[in-house]
């Protein structure tokens, strides 16, 4: 059965930079997911924008993973548990399109199609599992453009997502970003 969990902002009016993933109230055993952005001014790397993201189980948080993306795209690092690489050893433009991507990281391989839109505006994105037409998930963020208050962002996963659900949530996040960065 899929599960569609809603990004929302967080109950404390001053944490503005950050948001909670949650998942349906009829889903059994299915965390919340905590995702938090900064900018990180170091003066030696461009001005680059850090988004973290850590499950939140009972009376802690796990971290799941990482990612910074620089405004000038020369500076992109993820890092998922231990390990750390650069974003263009894991994430590829399918034919230059700033709307179809591959992720390769490990054994996973997840295929996004971010080109349809839907009528608000909002880019509906599918990810599939590499080289075959099996949808994992689909992704609806707000449209870029959308004014103030904007609707909810939506990560549906499928059966066959589950199991590479934290390369999913990161995957989507950066996807996000990137198209946020090219608009």
């Amino acid at each position: 059965m899929p599960l569609s969990y809603t990004f929302k902002s967080p109950p404390f009016a001053h944490d503005s930079n950050s948001m909670i993933m949650v998942p349906p109230p009829d889903a059994d055993d299915q965390g919340q997911y905590h995702i938090a952005v900064s900018l990180n001014l170091n003066p030696f790397i461009p001005v680059s924008y850090r988004t973290t993201v850590h499950r939140l189980e009972a009376e802690h948080q796990s971290f799941i993973g990482d990612f910074e993306l620089s405004l000038n795209h020369r500076r992109a690092i993820v890092t998922i548990a231990d390990i750390t690489t650069r974003l263009s050893n894991v994430l590829y433009k399918v034919s230059s399109s700033p709307r179809h991507w591959t992720w390769r990281w490990d054994e996973i391989g997840l295929r996004w199609d971010c080109r349809s839109t839907l009528e608000d505006g909002s880019p509906m994105c599918i990810c599939y599992t590499h080289g075959s037409t099996v949808q994992l998930a689909s992704f609806v963020p707000p449209p870029l453009d959308a004014p103030p208050p904007l609707p909810e962002a939506v990560l549906t996963i499928f059966p066959d997502g589950h199991d590479c659900f934290d390369h999913i949530l990161l995957s989507a996040l950066i996807i996000q970003r990137k198209m946020g960065l090219e608009f």
